[in-house]
């Protein structure tokens, strides 16, 4: 049996038997480091071998950077891992293709060096625990960032690596959510590993939609389900990439679960028109 070492979250090292781990309900997201728990994600979704090569990248990244960051005073850490992060290692946010599947894949950003806000930040968030910098998750409306608890808290775009104001995060936020949106606590309320993993994957499940990648994103939405097994949102979402994978009868239930589930759901009433166009055998709304 092949017997590999992993990085847990607090830098201590796990022994695990099997090259093979999978996302379940049950797996230890705060005990696990997030770029380890990213990776698998990735292997979930293309039901690929992508983890050891992704832990091997990782651990240059850390020998890598660790030179560049030398001071004691800890925004003189932060600004130098941004700088080498960014400028040395040179890892960019991809403005031209910012919705491909591949800035999605943990083990893809990794090769390519360029991704999203969520993949960028959670190389980022790896790095800076490696060099013991203190730094959160924040999952913010459009757009994920990172805290860096100082002094005075700094939140920084992991697309860009700058610095987002008060004024800069009104301005996302209203633009996500609607120029009446104030903004509130609940906004910048720093995320646990979990919740970073389940925006991690929705983001995956669109970026694969959108670019047609139809079992890819039928795969992340299997993973959503197994951390959040009866989440009818997620199930409705599932029936929709069943549809569009022409499976009428798994559609059919994945919508007459949601219309159970949510009968008042605007929602609701358009799965039940769309239900009239499936051949759904034996399926039957009550």
């Amino acid at each position: 049996m092949v017997r590999i070492v992993f990085l847990a979250a607090n830098g201590s090292v796990m022994l695990q038997g099997s090259t093979q781990m999978n996302i379940t309900h049950d797996t230890d997201f705060e005990g696990l480091d997030i770029a380890m728990l990213a990776l698998m994600v990735a292997e979930d979704v293309q039901e690929q071998p992508v983890l050891i090569d992704g832990l091997q990248r990782l651990r240059q990244l850390r020998t890598a950077i660790r030179p560049y960051v030398t001071a004691c005073d800890i925004k003189q850490r932060r600004q130098q891992l941004l700088h080498a992060f960014y400028h040395e290692l040179q890892f960019a946010g991809d403005w031209e293709h910012y919705y491909a599947a591949e800035n999605c894949l943990l083990d893809n950003v990794l090769t390519q060096r360029s991704g999203l806000p969520i993949t960028l930040g959670i190389v980022l968030m790896h790095l800076a625990n490696s060099v013991e910098i203190p730094v959160r998750g924040v999952c913010f409306p459009g757009n994920f960032l990172l805290l860096f608890p100082e002094d005075t808290p700094v939140f920084i775009d992991p697309f860009t690596g700058e610095e987002w104001d008060a004024a800069q995060r009104s301005l996302m936020l209203r633009a996500t959510l609607g120029d009446l949106t104030t903004m509130d606590s609940k906004y910048t309320k720093e995320a646990d590993q979990r919740q970073i993993l389940l925006r991690l994957l929705s983001v995956t499940k669109a970026c694969m939609l959108q670019s047609r990648r139809l079992p890819e994103a039928l795969r992340a939405s299997e993973v959503l389900l197994k951390m959040n097994p009866d989440d009818p949102y997620e199930i409705r979402d599932r029936g929709l990439v069943y549809e569009q994978l022409e499976c009428p009868q798994l559609a059919a239930n994945d919508y007459s679960y949601f219309i159970e589930q949510c009968p008042q759901d605007p929602v609701a009433a358009v799965l039940k028109v769309q239900l009239a166009f499936l051949d759904h055998g034996a399926t039957t709304l009550h």
